[in-house]
């Protein structure tokens, strides 16, 4: 039998099985159906949670060091806290050293900020606890800050510390509701700013970092009004210049704060020069284990499902084997009769698969509706190619699994003996 006819005839041969069958074929998918829905529903959960909380995370930039007061690569059960907490935070002044020595070649911008929370009032509105951001003016190039309408500041507002703001949307939102703010005037503690822009809408973000509940403000202004010593989260910020690897800049910034605080070699360095990956590959890991014990949950459903499976694949030997018998007396080789089970084991368990996968896409569809309601486009639940490939292979390799034995015995099965069965 030619190679091409012998594939056409297994195919056709398990299909027709599967249809003449169609209500036992709906029962032995069903444990197959919900199994994919378990493994592919957790797999890709995580892989939605993974990409959006690192997505927020490299929003900060994912070539820019930051150099603050507490690490980012040392929390754990033993994160020994009080040896950071009696630190000195990044001051402008470490900002502007770092500028004036760091090469140009390899440092594109330096920049400074901190936070803190204030009352806002405008328009007869006043909210408490809002975000604050001071700002050096490299830091609208670092962050990418945009605006939905306005503009940002200029670099003599930035420089000259000037009286001006500009607001999240959310915060625009609250205060002057579909109104214009650009403007008007805004309320910040003691003193008084006009608005010149408001920042484009990001939605809520999962790490609580989205610009849309903030105000930002030029840093010299920030600094006449509030003590940047008093904000933990005080940070200078530096950025690589394309091609620059950000390893070696660290070791260059490292050098000069060390220099700069007076620090003796040998001793401990009394500051933090972090970047995203210690933040991302932490992040990564942990949602690695956290897929892989999905799987494993997901994994005991599939058990069942396949030997739902395999205990239909050997009803069907049984009932067809005078058909067996007659299709080995007429020459149909061994191989063709495996591969006639076993493909519609296979086709079975990937039915079943897309079925499942179907459903997780229908569920996500109904929570990506209840999070836009709740979270705006800040996060979304997806089901990417990579994890639909892998209910396809799941289910082909139960497939394989639960045909397998079935098929054999169907096979071994002796034409004379096998055309004489009831």
């Amino acid at each position: 039998m030619k190679l091409g006819i012998f594939i056409s005839e297994t195919v056709r041969v398990s299909l027709s099985a599967i249809q003449q069958n169609k209500l036992r074929s709906v029962l032995s998918v069903l444990g197959i159906t919900i199994g994919i829905y378990c493994i592919v529903a957790v797999y890709a959960l995580v892989h939605s949670l993974e990409m959006n909380i690192n997505q927020q995370f490299t929003k900060y930039g994912t070539n820019v060091l930051f150099v603050q007061k507490w690490p980012w690569d040392e929390f754990g059960g033993n994160y020994p806290w009080w040896k950071y907490l009696s630190r000195p935070v990044s001051s402008p002044t470490e900002a502007n050293f770092l500028e004036s020595k760091l090469s140009k070649d390899r440092a594109a911008t330096v920049a400074y900020n901190f936070d803190r929370q204030e009352k806002v009032a405008a328009n007869g509105v006043t909210l408490e606890g809002t975000t604050v951001v001071c700002v050096s003016h490299g830091y609208l190039e670092i962050q990418n800050l945009s605006v939905e309408t306005g503009r940002l500041f200029t670099l003599e507002e930035s420089s000259g510390g000037q009286p001006v703001a500009i607001l999240g949307s959310t915060i625009a939102q609250q205060l002057f509701g579909g109104g214009n703010a650009v403007g008007s005037s805004i309320r910040i503690g003691n003193r008084v700013c006009r608005i010149i822009g408001v920042c484009a809408v990001e939605g809520t973000s999962i790490i609580n970092n989205s610009r849309d509940e903030r105000v930002f403000l030029p840093l010299k202004m920030g600094l006449g009004m509030y003590s940047f010593r008093e904000n933990d989260n005080a940070q200078v910020m530096v950025q690589a210049k394309a091609g620059v690897d950000l390893d070696d800049l660290a070791v260059d910034v490292t050098q000069l704060m060390r220099q700069y605080r007076k620090l003796k070699p040998g001793k401990e360095a009394n500051f933090a020069v972090n970047k995203m990956t210690m933040i991302t590959d932490a992040v990564s890991q942990l949602f690695t284990q956290i897929k892989n014990i999905g799987i494993v949950i997901g994994g005991f459903a599939m058990i069942v499902g396949c030997f739902g499976v395999a205990n239909i694949m050997f009803v069907s030997v049984k009932e067809r084997t005078k058909e067996i018998g007659i299709q080995k007396a007429l020459g149909a080789p061994h191989l063709f009769i495996q591969f006639q089970f076993l493909l519609e084991a296979i086709w079975l368990c990937i039915i079943g698969g897309v079925i499942g996968m179907f459903f997780v896409w229908l569920t996500f569809l109904g929570l990506n509706a209840v999070l836009r309601e709740t979270m705006g486009e800040g996060f979304a639940l997806v089901l990417s190619a990579s994890d639909a490939q892998l209910g396809v292979w799941v289910s082909a390799l139960v497939g394989v699994v639960a045909g397998f034995i079935p098929a054999t015995q169907a096979a071994r099965l002796n034409p004379v003996e096998a055309m004489r069965a009831k």
